[in-house]
């Protein structure tokens, strides 16, 4: 192995004391090929286990908490007792080299699909945005917001049950927890609205509830983690910046996760405030200053990008597209093969990587990764 990339082969510990064998691991992606049913699929399966050497921490794609927040086709779902059986399969698909399957939970919000939820409509902290393609998200009641806090922490006792390492609530891209954190999207009077204070409410007791769980039905090396997009400045204007997402980060760990995830297109970026100096994840690395795990993704496809991003203050580097393109990503660079690394997916490599058929329909449709064209034998 290259010296320059031993960085990323060296163990961490997480703050509950669970070792770690790597800064290397798989983020959450959809794919959009569950079961009509919810349950995972058999495509699924042979995915995910094809990407367990990857790295230490395997993050799964999000799993539906509530009947009201299914937010894509294919998408499975915690909800009902008759997935467990696949859920302990995909487990066991992903713990396949030794490594720590997180099973991340979600609710779509706002951005679930009317037409995949019984009642035909979404629901959100506020009835905001819509159009006649999607009608408004009809607002919450109390009630409503106990029980999807309940339903986080009854995926959490199935992710247990069904042998997973930990769970990773998702804050981020826009879905019903980052909603609630959002003052362009939570407008509500109530308890959970109004100030920050208010607005990360729901957040802070989702934490709590899976903390709860976890404590009862699991040991204490049950790793919770939770991911968040650092800024909110979409077509409803800002929801947040990074200063208030460092409030958030601060409650967080007070709150007892074991590593905070970012969500990122590119590890670099920086904040839409440019007096703000430095990238976000060097502002959110001297925040949480150690207290828990960092994990980072965005745009790393080479172990030089891997490197920089820990050095830029990441603890843990997890990658998406790029383990779609090659599996074997880490075997290359353990084996000092590095430039074999594929970045684009090799035209011989087309229906050999193990990706579900619905998830590459739309990798192809959408180009989600580039595809290598078979040279032109004919061609001058």
């Amino acid at each position: 192995m290259n010296p320059q990339y031993k960085a990323l082969f060296e163990e961490i510990t997480l703050p509950n004391g669970v070792v770690l064998n790597d800064r290397l691991g798989v983020a959450p992606m959809t794919t959009y090929s569950g079961n009509p049913d919810g349950t995972v699929s058999d495509e699924e399966l042979v995915y995910y286990r094809r990407r367990s050497n990857i790295g230490s921490l395997f993050i799964s794609a999000c799993i539906a908490v509530s009947e009201n927040g299914i937010a894509f086709p294919g998408q499975f779902v915690a909800f009902d007792e008759d997935v467990m059986p696949r859920l302990t399969q995909l487990a066991t698909a992903m713990k396949a080299n030794g490594n720590k399957a997180i099973l991340q939970m979600q609710h779509g919000g706002r951005q679930g699909q009317p037409q995949l939820i019984a009642a035909n409509e979404t629901v959100a902290p506020s009835a905001v945005g819509g159009s006649a393609e999607k009608p408004a998200p009809r607002a919450l009641t109390g009630e409503e917001i106990t029980a999807i806090i309940r339903d986080f922490g009854e995926t959490t006792r199935r992710a247990i049950a069904a042998g997973f390492d930990g769970v990773e609530i998702h804050g981020a891209n826009t879905y019903l927890i980052q909603q609630f954190v959002s003052e362009v999207t939570n407008l509500r009077e109530d308890e959970w609205g109004g100030s920050l204070e208010n607005r990360m409410k729901f957040p802070l007791a989702v934490l709590a509830e899976v903390k709860r769980v976890a404590a009862e039905f699991a040991n204490d090396d049950f790793i919770i983690g939770y991911r968040l997009s650092p800024e909110e400045y979409g077509e409803l204007g800002i929801g947040y910046t990074i200063e208030e997402t460092k409030i958030l980060t601060e409650n967080l760990i007070e709150g007892g996760i074991h590593y905070l995830h970012v969500s990122l297109m590119d590890f670099n970026k920086r904040p839409h405030n440019e007096e703000t100096e430095g990238s976000i994840v060097e502002i959110l690395s001297k925040q949480i200053a150690g207290r828990v795990a960092f994990v980072v993704v965005g745009s790393i496809t080479k172990p030089e990008h891997a490197v920089a991003a820990l050095e830029e203050g990441a603890d843990i580097v997890v990658m998406g597209r790029q383990v779609l393109v090659d599996p074997e990503w880490a075997e290359k660079v353990k084996q000092g093969k590095e430039g074999d690394i594929n970045e684009t997916i090799p035209h011989d490599m087309i229906g050999k990587l193990d990706i579900p058929g619905p998830l590459w329909n739309l990798m192809s449709t959408y180009k989600m990764v580039a595809i290598e064209e078979p040279e032109n034998v004919n061609a001058e």
